[in-house]
C-alpha cells in the first residue's frame, strides 16, 4: 500500500553537476533524514515565491504558481521548509503557504492486508470499499471510515490515510459532512488525530489556515 504520509528518503545536499565549492545553503545541511512530503501552495494570490534562504527578504529563485505539486521536508516546529520543484529548483518557503498533496493513488490499494484492512475486517468493515467512497464524498462512507476503530501501527497507518481522504473530498464537502453529525462525533475524531493527521503540520493550525469552514466545527 502506498506510503499515504511520511515517505523517508535521503536527499543530496548538492544538485547533480554542481561544484562542491557552490552554494548549497548551509541551513540545508542536516534535511539528509527528513521526511519527504508533497505539497501544492496555498495563497490568495496564486502563486508563492521560492527563496534561497529561510528569510522573508531572502532572494527570490522562482515562483511557485497554485496546481503545481513539489516536494517538501521541514524539521519539527521549524517555520520555513524546504522545497524542491518538478524542475529541480530548491530553495525555501513558508510553511503556512504549503498544503498537503494526494491524489486517489494515495489510497489503500485493493486486495492489501495492512493491520488497518485486518483491524476494519473484525469490525465488519472492507477497508479499501469504505476508503473509496469516502474519498468520493459519499457521506455515508465517510462517517463509517471515521468510526472505524484502530490501535497500534494500525492507528498511525488510518490516520495516514484519513489525511489523504480528507484532502480529496476538501473543505466545502468535509465541512458540510460535519454539520450533520453530533457534536460529539466531531470531538471524537479530532481528538484520535493527535498523531498527526496532517504532519509535518500542527493539525489545529492547519486546518484553520487550509480548511476553514470545517476547523470552524472540529475547534
Amino acid at each position: 500500500m502506498p506510503i499515504a504520509l511520511i515517505t523517508l528518503i535521503l536527499f543530496s545536499l548538492c544538485l547533480s553537476g554542481q561544484a562542491a565549492d557552490q552554494t548549497v545553503p548551509r541551513e540545508f545541511e542536516g534535511f539528509a533524514e527528513v521526511a519527504e512530503h508533497r505539497g501544492v501552495i496555498d495563497d490568495p494570490d496564486g502563486y508563492v515565491n521560492l527563496r534561497k534562504g529561510p528569510l522573508l527578504n531572502a532572494p527570490v529563485v522562482t515562483k511557485v504558481k497554485a496546481g503545481e505539486p513539489f516536494s517538501f521536508q521541514r524539521k519539527e516546529n521549524e517555520p520555513w521548509c524546504k522545497v524542491k520543484l518538478a524542475s529541480g529548483a530548491t530553495g525555501w518557503m513558508h510553511g503556512s503557504r504549503i498544503k498537503l498533496f494526494f491524489t486517489r493513488d494515495d489510497l489503500p490499494e485493493k486486495g492489501s492486508d495492512d493491520e488497518i484492512d485486518q483491524q476494519a475486517r473484525k469490525q465488519g468493515t472492507n477497508y479499501y470499499e469504505i476508503t473509496q467512497a469516502a474519498a468520493r464524498g459519499d457521506k455515508k462512507a465517510l462517517k463509517k471510515f471515521l468510526s472505524v476503530g484502530s490501535d497500534g501501527a494500525a492507528a498511525e497507518e488510518h490516520v495516514g490515510v484519513t489525511a489523504v481522504v480528507i484532502h480529496l473530498v476538501g473543505d466545502d464537502a468535509f465541512a458540510s459532512f460535519l454539520r450533520e453529525q453530533p457534536r460529539s462525533f466531531c470531538k471524537n475524531i479530532s481528538f484520535g488525530w493527535d498523531l498527526g493527521v496532517v504532519y509535518p503540520f500542527d493539525t489545529e493550525e492547519y486546518f484553520r489556515q487550509h480548511f476553514p469552514k470545517s476547523a470552524k466545527i472540529l475547534f
